[in-house]
């Protein structure tokens, strides 16, 4: 299992740092530390969903697993545009992914990217699921679902539904009176 988390994290370390090729390229020149501090602060941030804990188990905060059969949950705050995030998810992801769907849609009312594939990990074919939500102008939302792909229907179902917790939490941020998102903007990081 801890080589799934392992392949999941590199692929999303990939995946960012296409994104910063793209912020780079485009002439924005910013501090590397800086930027590297502000990615494990934004990682490191609880974030509040719905995950079916008789399916998973808290593995770290924001990652769910299933050891049996082979299943992850994770979510976390990345700090990149959603304008970026859109142009990464069209860049080659490497040899460990293998895309089969990718694009943009809404879910419950929100503008979503999303990638699916498949990858392999301690012998098992895994299907993927990447999200990604605008939070602000500089902060996206990811989730990533993965799960082998002889796993019963309801450990796919499950992910769907900690992604669509989380869509709705932030349309209950978004759709507040704006001085209340200014007042709680600290604590709705954690619920995002």
């Amino acid at each position: 299992m801890k080589k799934i988390i392992l392949s999941l994290l590199v692929l999303i370390i990939v995946v960012q740092m296409n994104a910063q090729d793209v912020t780079s390229n485009a002439g924005n020149t910013g501090d590397d530390q800086e930027g590297m501090a502000r990615m494990i602060e934004l990682m490191g941030q609880k974030i509040e969903m719905y995950v079916d804990l008789t399916l998973f188990t808290s593995m770290a905060p924001n990652a769910y697993v299933s050891e049996n059969p082979k299943a992850v949950i994770m979510a976390m705050m990345v700090p990149d545009s959603y304008e970026n995030s859109k142009i990464k998810m069209d860049k080659d992801v490497g040899e460990q992914f293998t895309v089969t769907e990718k694009g943009e849609t809404e879910i419950n009312g929100v503008k979503t990217l999303f990638m699916k594939g498949t990858s392999e990990a301690e012998g098992s074919v895994l299907d993927n699921m990447i999200y990604c939500v605008k939070v602000d102008d500089n902060t996206c939302l990811m989730v990533v679902g993965m799960v082998d792909q002889l796993t019963d229907a309801k450990y796919i179902e499950s992910i769907m539904k900690a992604v669509n917790s989380l869509i709705k939490k932030k349309l209950l941020y978004s759709n507040r009176p704006k001085e209340l998102i200014i007042i709680n903007r600290a604590y709705a990081r954690f619920f995002l």
